[in-house]
């Protein structure tokens, strides 16, 4: 799979710089920039409060609502606030902070404002500055609620704040098992109408966060965690004394958009692929999904001592964004503003509701089979049958060869070749692979657009149909890599990059090495060239980046497109590519993606190391296996070979290496190639065929049962449970350790059959 170039993304800035003492009173503290180049400074600034009491509320005001066999939904006609309390154990989950534990002294005046309202936000007036946040909530701007009315299963509510002329209007829902709060797009208003003798300062929402505590806990016992979509996901243990503050976690759900990124600050975090979060308290948790609007909100976390005394984990939706508008033609001047259209569409989050049963302990495996479970009745998603391990073979087929004058087509693994080493690795007992050819298009790998048809230097076409018969006849699939149509070199396809470029709200062209295409333009290619993959007798394709991984808005006039409109986009062509070949895989999934896809290609293992993270978990691989398969980056190009050996095993991965029949050395001679430095077959067979074989042994039988457990035994030694009794046991240590009555050698792992 075709990663991004590194080093060529001219759409990075520099991070804005907050002092220490404004950090502290900011709820936002990692969401604006600074861009140099042109002189412009953004910050945030805190609305002030006309005294509004900081206060909890009142729970003995609550009212019944609504009810069914397992929860009793009360909630604040005055507020808005409500509870669900379980039936079976009388557990109680708040849409605000639990007040046990409260202490004045260790929440500030205005976090304490913050911890009793509805719902935060951010605004801005661009009649003022139009690139200032200011930061507040329902409770400090004296809002009233307006409408309160229940409904056959919750009820809906309209918050208003006069002084601005905000009103958002509100839903809650009680389900089976969870509560839905939805922010509706039918009846938001953000503008008020001034007399002709008063200045407009033109105040406009940027986002909210609804219930931002719901679930939130101290550290006083200690038991319990923050749950973050990062990476594989991570752990933010409850704790009394941590060392730093200010810790914020806030990323968007499916990665930065690009047209909002030019002079602007991307993150370096692993991108959200999973709209989840969660929370874990004593005997009772919370496992939230953002059901709607996900493309437009952020996760956003902080733990105990940061801001308050509560540990807390939210979505964050939002409503306009920040991007760089240029002040001359060659756009490299201007300044950094915000987007004057609101982005309106309903705004969603499910909460599920988890308390402890049957003596079974909460832990991160409990909101992971939960989340697997809304993956069931939401997507459709059905449990694996009779599913057989299979080796990821990569070939990397071509490039282009950087020449003095001119550039070369460079072949690297012709379909030939391709022949001769898979008929080398069932000669050794690789016996079942899924085989996903890379740069087959007609300019090899680093070219993008035009690809078809396959260069004659790698065979052709007919050498393609050849090589798939070939592969089928022993019973193995073929796919293309896909993953091109995301951007044109040049002129290919009819493509002209002052017409059919990707463009952001200053309607610059946004370019890496190449031109990043209008999701528009993209699904037209893409389709016409279905017909033609189709013909070559392929399984399927490898899809990723713009289709699948990458989720942008598109203000080219000629082919507008909303960020949630390009997640339609790209959902058409993963049904489109299903209906007509039969199979889709992907690199880096986002969640709309699961549905469609047999394989999850390059699914990350490791976390971002942000130094407040306290444990890196298998979430993903929990709720995912059983369902799909999975495999992490090529273990030929991992930092550490063994170490991404045994995270495979513990994480229930599948074996994955790209290789090519030339020497690792000829890869020097292309356009951009260098990151793959060692991928020549005959270095590798011995370590595929033994990878294989292992993973077989160990995990064979298990590629169709769920995880149901999985614990940290001792430091640096790990077991994963799955549902048919087997566990793997994985040492990471440089010494052997004993666990019950097994021992496993150091940097190594036992498998036991029968369960513990």
């Amino acid at each position: 799979m075709r990663l991004f170039r590194s080093g060529k993304l001219p759409i990075i800035a520099v991070i804005g710089i907050l002092s220490a003492s404004m950090l502290s009173s900011f709820i936002y503290a990692n969401s604006d920039s600074t861009d140099r180049s042109a002189k412009v400074k953004s910050s945030i600034r805190i609305a002030s409060a006309s005294k509004p009491s900081g206060s909890l509320p009142d729970e003995t005001r609550f009212q019944p609502i609504a009810e069914n066999m397992r929860l009793l939904l009360k909630a604040d006609p005055t507020s808005g606030h409500f509870t669900v309390t379980s039936k079976q154990t009388g557990e109680i989950w708040r849409s605000f902070p639990n007040s046990t534990n409260w202490q004045d002294k260790l929440n500030t005046d205005a976090w304490k404002v913050h911890l009793g309202s509805p719902f935060m936000f951010r605004y801005l007036e661009f009649n003022t500055r139009k690139d200032l946040l200011i930061e507040s909530n329902f409770n400090a701007q004296g809002g009233a609620v307006t409408q309160f009315e229940t409904t056959d299963s919750g009820f809906k509510i309209r918050y208003e704040m006069p002084d601005i002329g905000f009103i958002i209007p509100v839903e809650v829902k009680l389900g089976e098992d969870f509560v839905e709060t939805k922010i509706l797009a039918d009846g938001l208003v953000d503008e008020k109408v001034y007399p002709k003798d008063q200045k407009d300062p033109k105040a406009r929402l940027a986002s909210i966060r609804l219930f931002p505590f719901l679930g939130a806990q101290t550290s006083d016992n200690e038991d319990g965690f923050l749950f973050i979509p990062d990476g594989p996901g991570a752990l933010l243990d409850f704790k009394k004394h941590r060392t730093g503050t200010q810790n914020l976690y806030s990323e968007r759900i499916y990665g930065d958009d690009w047209a909002y990124s030019n002079r602007n600050t991307m993150s370096d975090r692993n991108p959200v692929s999973l709209p989840v979060f969660g929370m874990k308290s004593n005997k009772q948790a919370v496992l939230g999904v953002v059901a709607e609007g996900e493309e437009y909100a952020n996760i956003v976390a902080a733990p105990s001592g940061s801001f308050s005394q509560y540990n807390w984990v939210t979505p964050e939706y939002q409503y306009r964004f920040k991007f760089f508008q240029p002040t001359d033609t060659k756009k490299l001047n201007g300044y950094l503003t915000y987007s004057t259209e609101i982005t309106k569409s309903d705004r969603a989050t499910r909460y599920y509701f988890i308390d402890e049963q049957n003596n079974r302990e909460i832990d991160y495996v409990t909101l992971a089979e939960r989340y697997r479970a809304h993956l069931m009745q939401e997507y459709g998603m059905k449990p694996l049958t009779n599913a057989k391990l299979k080796l990821q073979l990569h070939l990397l087929g071509g490039d282009t060869e950087d020449g003095f004058l001119w550039d070369s087509y460079l072949p690297l693994t012709t379909t030939e070749e391709a022949a001769k080493i898979v008929q080398d690795l069932l000669a050794v007992g690789v016996k079942d692979m899924k085989i996903s050819y890379l740069g087959w298009q007609n300019d090899g790998y680093s070219e993008y657009g035009g690809a078809f048809p396959v260069p004659k230097k790698l065979g052709g076409s007919d050498g393609m149909k050849k090589f798939t018969e070939y592969a089928h006849s022993k019973g193995l699939s073929v796919y293309l890599d896909a993953s091109s149509y995301t951007f044109n070199s040049g002129s290919k396809d009819g493509f002209r990059k002052s017409r059919d470029g990707l463009r952001d709200l200053g309607s610059s062209i946004i370019e890496t090495r190449d031109t990043v295409v209008s999701p528009r333009f993209m699904e037209n290619v893409f389709t016409d060239d279905l017909e033609e993959a189709k013909s070559l007798g392929i399984d399927g394709y490898l899809l990723g980046q713009g289709i699948g991984s990458v989720l942008n808005t598109d203000y080219n006039e000629d082919y507008l497109s909303t960020r949630e409109q390009s997640k339609q986009i790209q959902a058409r062509l993963f049904e489109q590519t299903k209906e007509m070949l039969g199979d889709v895989q992907v690199a880096k999934g986002n969640e709309y993606t699961l549905q469609y896809t047999s394989h999850l290609d390059n699914l990350p293992s490791t976390y971002s190391y942000d130094l407040f993270v306290d444990r890196v978990v298998p979430f993903a691989q929990i709720a995912l296996h059983g369902l799909t398969t999975y495999s992490f980056n090529y273990a030929n190009l991992s930092d550490d070979y063994r170490m991404a050996f045994l995270k495979g095993i513990e994480y229930g991965a599948v074996p994955s290496f790209v290789v090519t029949y030339a020497r690792s050395e000829e890869l020097l001679k292309s356009l951009n190639l260098q990151q793959y430095y060692s991928t020549n077959y005959r270095d590798w067979i011995q370590e595929m065929e033994s990878q294989y074989k292992k993973y077989e042994e160990a995990l064979g039988d298990v590629q169709d049962k769920f995880i149901t457990g999985h614990r940290e035994l001792m430091s640096g030694v790990y077991e994963t449970t799955y549902s048919n009794g087997k566990q793997i046991i994985v040492n990471y240590n440089n010494k052997k350790v004993t666990v019950g009555s097994h021992v496993v050698e150091a940097k190594n792992y036992i498998v036991n059959q029968g369960g513990a």
